[in-house]
């Protein structure tokens, strides 16, 4: 319960309640720790109780001396008033006695007003003299000021008398004596100007702050500073009449301090502490205002305020602020007005449109400047008001993100155009690097104004607006990725369906566009790895995925490049595939040419090619060559035992030697596994189909049904009544298998075009 709270009968429980529930967590606490929670709240009872007990006969205690003081200073005052009486009476029965009391008391007054009249004469005697020395101290004190040869407090000790010496006499003089008024105005006349020249003088040392302070001369600092306390006392004193002045007139009593000095003209008041930090303020904007405009060279050196700024606080905080009395706060004065003043510049420097450089680099320096100011003054930015740049930070940064990606879109506009135009007319070969393979160049362009921007965002140390930075940078990317995507779905239709009107090099330009895709990979790697590790680890995971993403849009279009190179590669070669298990097939070679064609692709491919992708390249032609086999059995083909499988075997054999000359043979050996799998179904004699279904379904449990049903279907040893127990038993096996049970199992069957996946629902060919 806090202190001060409302104390209520529910409050009492509901802390009570709390107080119990961290006693008594778990229920077995109830067996264990309630004894010993017991006897502890009965012990801090009984504390309390004797605590409370003590503190009230401690207040009854104060309470009944209090009282007893009341009725001491009650018999006391009474006991003054009776005295002040009886010496009341005492002054009037005393005045009765005195046959001459009146004109006593004239006499006194004549006798007062004698002596004053006399100081006035002397000091009226004086004056000129007086005036003419302060005069000459003041010359001398001018003359000198370089060398420091002056006493300030002398100078105004004697300047403080003449003042107060005319204030007292222009008060003595009395409003309706004119020409007294008139004569003492004519004498004092010049004392106004005299005073001014001083007041002059006072400034001008006070201008000179930081040379003196520079030079260690703090002493004139000092008496600087007690002239000032000096004036400031005179002018709280001349307040403080003034109300008491007042106060006497609504009482018609006139004060005592009054009576004692005699009457005085009103003094003005001079409020120099406030002229003081007024012209300090004025030295500060100078000074910064000074800076900028000729050291900093306006907003592109606005970074080196913060070094001014700093060296110029800490000067006044070893040599100027100890001078100060500790009621001025002197420090944090200096601190607010160079603050202020750094504020004013940034805010007019960077007001109207700025570059994208620019707003980074005043992001930078609003970073350092904080923390310079917290690490070397420790002084902590929410003590820094107003905020630079009114707290725009965030609204700066939108802007240059705005600015940035602006320009990076305009830069990769044009690139594509450049890009898309030249893949397109393909008027020259691609360009090729040292190592043989086809480039572009692009990714070069592309990222060269992208790391300029990430550069300068990773040296104003503004992860976030990195971070946003690659974000948007990756929307350009998606863009950039669809046009590629789409003109190469598009020139690969126009080379396949009319091959007639598109330019040749199509299948080279497109290994030169995959293999920049890889070196846009790369650099983003780079990026990723580089830049990444030199952020905080809040940022760094997101900057490392946004990064990650970026290389995703590369490798999706070299993927799709890739694929329009198999498409192109099949597409020459569909009028063997499609002649599968026919007559032509049977009687001639036709294997052999699908071998040449390949090897002439492959070898360029092996020669052009990115590495990793001729090896996607040639594991995606090898997959294709494999499911072209099973997919043609879905055309008007028959099987005949013996000689089908013979031949099978045999083109097995020689595209597997094929094939082991640009791949791993354990790879080879896996994907055409499902032509060796259509052999067998062939094969297989009819008490073993089922036997050799199962064995096959445990490698592969997407292997359609379909497919075995027409693999069965069109073999020439099996009669209808054998084909139809053959396939009511697997269809009654298959039963359980589902494309959810089994869609973790997904193999090359999956990607058959001619039978549907596994889990769709179909009716059977055969029945």
């Amino acid at each position: 319960m806090q202190v001060g709270e409302a104390v209520t009968d529910a409050s009492v429980k509901q802390y009570a309640i709390e107080r119990l529930a961290k006693l008594l967590r778990h229920p077995d606490d109830l067996v264990y720790k309630a004894d010993e929670v017991r006897r502890k709240l009965a012990q801090e009872k009984l504390l309390i109780d004797a605590q409370l007990s003590t503190d009230v006969r401690r207040q009854f205690d104060d309470v009944q001396e209090g009282i007893e003081l009341l009725y001491a200073t009650r018999g006391q005052i009474d006991r003054v008033k009776t005295d002040m009486q009886q010496v009341d009476r005492l002054c009037n029965q005393a005045q009765s006695y005195l046959t001459n009391f009146d004109r006593i008391q004239k006499i006194s007054i004549a006798n007062r007003n004698f002596a004053r009249t006399n100081e006035f004469y002397l000091q009226f005697s004086e004056f000129h003299e007086q005036y003419t020395m302060v005069e000459h101290m003041l010359h001398d004190a001018k003359t000198h000021f370089e060398e420091g040869d002056f006493n300030l407090l002398r100078l105004h000790y004697f300047l403080h008398k003449l003042e107060d010496f005319r204030s007292r006499a222009l008060g003595f003089s009395g409003v309706n004596d004119a020409d007294s008024e008139q004569t003492l105005q004519q004498m004092f006349g010049g004392l106004d100007g005299l005073v001014g020249e001083f007041e002059a003088f006072l400034w001008h040392v006070a201008g000179g702050i930081y040379d003196l302070a520079l030079r260690g001369r703090s002493n004139v600092l000092v008496q600087l500073l007690k002239v000032i306390e000096a004036e400031e006392s005179a002018d709280r004193a001349q307040e403080r009449e003034k109300e008491g002045a007042g106060l006497a007139r609504r009482q018609s009593v006139m004060p005592a301090a009054a009576l004692a000095r005699g009457p005085r003209k009103e003094r003005h008041v001079k409020h120099y502490r406030q002229k003081l930090m007024d012209l300090l303020r004025t030295l500060v904007v100078s000074r910064v205002d000074g800076f900028v405009r000729n050291e900093a060279s306006g907003l592109d050196g606005i970074t080196e305020v913060t070094g001014f700024v700093v060296d110029e606080l800490t000067f006044i905080g070893e040599a100027v602020a100890p001078a100060f009395p500790p009621s001025y706060f002197i420090f944090d004065a200096f601190v607010d007005e160079y603050h202020r003043a750094v504020v004013k510049n940034a805010e007019t420097l960077s007001s109207g449109d700025l570059e994208g450089g620019l707003i980074l680099m005043l992001l930078r320096w609003i970073r350092e400047y904080y923390t310079a100011m917290r690490k070397e003054l420790g002084i902590p930015r929410d003590r820094l008001r107003p905020p630079l740049l009114e707290g725009r930070e965030d609204q700066l940064a939108q802007e240059y993100l705005e600015i940035a990606v602006g320009k990076i879109r305009e830069w990769i506009s044009n690139l594509m155009r450049t890009e898309t135009a030249s893949f397109t007319s393909r008027q020259e070969a691609p360009t090729m690097a040292e190592d043989g393979l086809y480039i572009t160049n692009a990714s070069v362009y592309l990222f060269e104004i992208v790391n300029q921007n990430i550069d300068v965002v990773t040296q104003a140390q503004r992860a976030k607006l990195l971070c946003d930075l690659v974000t948007e940078c990756n929307k350009v990317f998606q863009d950039v990725g669809k046009q590629w995507r789409d003109l190469l779905e598009s020139e690969k239709t126009k080379q396949i369906e009319t091959p007639e009107t598109v330019a040749e090099g199509l299948v080279d330009y497109t290994m030169a566009l995959a293999n920049e895709q890889i070196r846009a990979v790369v650099q983003a790697e780079t990026i990723r790895d580089e830049t990444g590790d030199r952020l905080s680890r809040s940022q760094q995971e997101r900057f490392k995925s946004e990064l990650s993403q970026t290389m995703d849009i590369f490798m999706n279009v070299a993927e799709a490049a890739t694929q329009t190179l198999a498409d192109i590669v099949f597409s020459d070669l569909r009028p063997i595939t499609s002649a599968l298990y026919s007559v032509d097939w049977y009687q001639d070679d036709l294997l052999q040419p699908v071998i040449e064609t390949l090897k002439d692709y492959c070898q360029d491919f092996h020669d052009h090619l990115d590495k990793y992708l001729y090896t996607r390249l040639m594991q995606d032609l090898l997959s294709r060559f494999a499911l072209s086999y099973v997919d043609a059995v879905a055309g008007k083909v028959r099987f005949y035992k013996g000689q089908t499988t013979e031949k099978l075997n045999l083109e097995l054999h020689r595209a597997t030697k094929f094939f082991k000359q640009h791949m791993d043979a354990p790879a080879v050996s896996e994907t055409l596994n499902i032509v060796r799998i259509l052999i067998s179904l062939i094969d297989s004699t009819p008490t073993m189909i089922f036997l050799e279904f199962f064995s096959v379904k445990k490698q592969y449990p997407d292997l359609p049904l379909a497919l075995v049903e027409d693999i069965l279907s069109k073999r020439d040893d099996l009669d209808k009544q054998q084909l139809k127990n053959i396939l009511e038993s697997l269809r009654q096996k298959s039963k359980g298998d589902t494309g959810s049970s089994l869609a973790k199992q997904r193999t090359l069957f999956s990607s058959l075009k001619s039978y549907p996946p596994l889990g769709s629902t179909t009716t059977s060919r055969f029945f």
